[in-house]
């Protein structure tokens, strides 16, 4: 009985890191299968040195980045100025989201100019932005704010009206109304559909933010690392950066937003426990 108990206690760390290796597995099949793919042209020889090096000269120009270009520092720059703009994006595309969502003469003026102001690029506005802000980070930021703005107004929209209309009743049942209706009724039961919103508004400033590093010179990053290595020709530092670019992505959607998105869910009761 004892050698039967002993033989099984291992169990649930082993399931668990079972679940874990298919977790990963599933996530990474497919870029190791690409990484596959690029080793084999290249050892083949069916495209040139010149126009694709091989993984590990990529690898080697990573490494020598880090050493010699202040590529750590480059990433911290980026998303220092990422996580700024995102943030004061979020907030005032949620405040003016909740308020139009409130007062239909308010949405009636919102709801169609982001629409509208969607469809735009959001690096059109650059040339804007840098009259107004300066050739610089202030440029750059301003264009990472309007880029999260605009989704996430239209995200906070539809979040408020996805809102039950009996659980309004009930509310208002109860006596709530006003702002005190609005801050412990409406916001908390937004905050599931919202989750979308800021995993959208994320992509966007992302896309917004390397965009404008790529063109306004003078402001440290990704971007400008990105832009040094079309200058200087080198094609390994060039695809090293869109590696590092991917997967600082892949990273926020797959482990931060994920695990976010799960524990809001459990959180509000739309799911159980994994």
């Amino acid at each position: 009985m004892t050698a039967r108990a002993g033989s099984t206690a291992g169990v649930p760390g082993a399931g668990a890191a079972r679940i874990a290796a298919l977790w990963v597995l599933r996530r990474v099949w497919l870029v190791a299968l690409l990484l596959g793919l690029w080793w084999l042209i290249t050892r083949a020889g069916w495209v040139g040195a010149v126009k694709l090096p091989p993984p590990g000269a990529v690898w080697e120009e990573l490494g020598n980045a880090f050493r010699n270009r202040d590529l750590a520092g480059a990433i911290g720059s980026t998303m220092g100025r990422l996580v700024q703009g995102w943030a004061i994006g979020v907030v005032a595309a949620v405040a003016l989201g909740l308020v139009a969502a409130a007062v239909p003469f308010v949405e009636d003026g919102v709801r169609p100019l982001m629409s509208g102001l969607q469809a735009v690029p959001t690096i059109a506005f650059l040339p804007l932005a840098i009259l107004w802000f300066g050739y610089g980070p202030a440029a750059v930021l301003a264009i990472t704010v309007f880029g999260t703005f605009k989704p996430m107004t239209l995200a906070t929209i539809s979040a408020v009206h996805q809102i039950s209309p009996t659980l309004r009743q009930a509310g208002r049942a109860m006596g709530a109304s006003g702002v005190f209706f609005q801050r412990t009724l409406v916001f908390p039961a937004t905050v599931p559909a919202l989750v979308t919103g800021l995993r959208l508004s994320w992509a966007f400033a992302w896309r917004s933010l390397m965009a404008a590093e790529l063109i306004v010179g003078g402001t440290p990053g990704l971007g400008q690392l990105l832009e040094e290595g079309r200058e200087l020709n080198d094609i390994q530092l060039v695809i090293g950066v869109i590696v590092v670019i991917a997967a600082i992505g892949i990273v926020v959607e797959q482990v931060a937003f994920t695990r976010f998105e799960r524990w809001v869910k459990h959180r509000w009761g739309l799911a159980t426990p994994v």
